[in-house]
């Protein structure tokens, strides 16, 4: 599975050989996980570390759980780390069925995805020396070459640090089931998450269907009204906190339907793994699923999605262009955009901008309304449609949100929140070909 991810999302940098002192051909449950995330390993061949013995490494990564003593040594290598992963035949030798297998093997999956996400920073960490040409690979030429350069990894660093950052705040709102960071679209104080979700537009009976605790406040849109669900459709949440959202479209889906969430917070994915079972228990359906991700790299098959939603997430990542091609990517031919998020109808002030605490309210983190619409198109996406709904910006402001008080401070005098951040419809459709 190491390998597949690899090369699944660094196969234009890095290449990766992988191999285990007892190779045992491939686990049919492995492959079919790793289909799941979009990933096809039905071809990858077993191999024994004997066979690598020869070659020098940039890069050697032990993965056995409780064997670490054990694990084989390559006399060669420049750098060597430990990384502990469960094994998941092991995990599921009770199960009775492959599907009672199966969630194990996802876990692990996933576990192992967020760590090889960050592969290139352990190719550059500042402890190990660098190659006189200011690159490194993951292996030698004569396994497979390839070559990272410091800029990228620079980027690919300071990315992961914002991540941390955004995954530890939202950790400690999925832990309190409530934003203690400051109010904006991480989670209103001074006024309740239904009051919120009520004023931007979800209906009582939407409210009242969703499991108790998996609204926390983080709205700034409705999506799945922008949406128009239908049932039968296959809808991707990302971002999807405790599964507000997912809980609300599942109904519209219906039995035949299936509604994917998508969030990079364990603690979040944990909160609404287990209001699973209060949905399931509300609405008679069992179509609501989530996964372990970055929406910049989404654990989901090309073209498998109806409807791509998201509720004030996007602001948070720190490469949204290449959100916007996952989006495409994930889309069916025609599939359709829906998303809610906040944007900019002006550059805001520094001091915003520096702002952590407003950046996990979505608020530093906001582009301009016509990058929006330039990354959108850069992905292939077409039919674009962009709706500003101010009366979100002056709702919060007239409820005196403490993140709100805090960007009106530093504004320049006179200046108001609606002046320069909006909230954003974003409606977009994957053309029947992408050129």
């Amino acid at each position: 599975m190491a390998e597949g991810w690899a090369k699944s999302l660094h196969g234009d940098s890095i290449r990766a050989c992988s191999a285990g002192t007892r190779p045992q051909g491939l686990n049919p449950l492995a492959v079919r996980a790793m289909a799941e995330a979009g990933v096809d390993i039905s071809r990858h061949a077993s191999t024994h570390v004997d066979a690598l013995r020869e070659v020098q490494f940039d890069l050697v990564i032990t993965v056995c759980s409780d064997a670490h003593e054990s694990c084989p040594v390559f006399p060669g290598a420049t750098n060597v780390i430990h990384v502990a992963f469960d094994d998941p035949p092991r995990l599921a030798r009770e199960a009775q069925s492959d599907e009672a297998a199966l969630p194990h093997y996802r876990r692990v999956r996933d576990e192992i995805r967020e760590f090889v996400l960050d592969l290139p920073q352990y190719l550059h960490h500042e402890r190990w020396p660098m190659k006189e040409d200011s690159t490194r690979s993951c292996c030698s030429d004569s396994c497979c070459g390839g070559a990272v350069p410091n800029s990228v990894v620079e980027t690919s660093v300071a990315a992961n640090e914002l991540r941390d950052q955004v995954r530890e705040g939202y950790g400690r709102i999925a832990v309190a089931g409530a934003c203690d960071t400051g109010g904006g679209c991480c989670g209103p104080i001074d006024f309740t998450p239904d009051q919120l979700a009520q004023a931007l537009g979800y209906s009582g009976g939407e409210l009242a269907g969703a499991p108790d605790g998996a609204n926390l406040g983080l709205s700034c849109g409705n999506p799945t009204a922008l949406a128009s669900l239908r049932s039968g459709e296959v809808v991707l949440d990302l971002g999807a906190g405790a599964g507000f959202d997912c809980f609300i479209a599942g109904p519209k889906v219906g039995a035949s339907g299936r509604v994917i969430g998508v969030d990079m917070t364990p603690d979040m994915l944990s909160r609404a793994r287990r209001n699973v079972a209060d949905y399931r228990q509300r609405t008679g359906l069992d179509n609501v699923e989530f996964r372990l991700g970055e929406i910049e790299a989404l654990p989901v098959a090309d073209a498998s999605v109806d409807v791509v939603i998201s509720n004030c997430v996007l602001n948070l990542s720190p490469d949204k262009p290449r959100v916007w091609r996952e989006i495409a990517r994930v889309l069916k031919p025609g599939g359709r955009v829906a998303v809610s998020d906040l944007a900019l109808l002006r550059p805001l002030p520094d001091g915003i901008l520096c702002d952590i605490q407003a950046l996990i309210g979505c608020v530093a983190g906001a582009v301009l309304i016509d990058d929006t619409r330039a990354m959108a198109e850069a992905a292939g996406l077409t039919e674009i449609l962009l709706s500003t709904k101010p009366q979100y910006i002056e709702a919060m402001t007239d409820w005196q949100d403490p993140l709100y008080r805090k960007v009106i401070e530093a504004l320049p005098a006179g200046s108001k929140a609606s002046d320069y951040i909006t909230s954003l419809d974003v409606a977009a459709r994957r053309p029947h070909r992408i050129a």
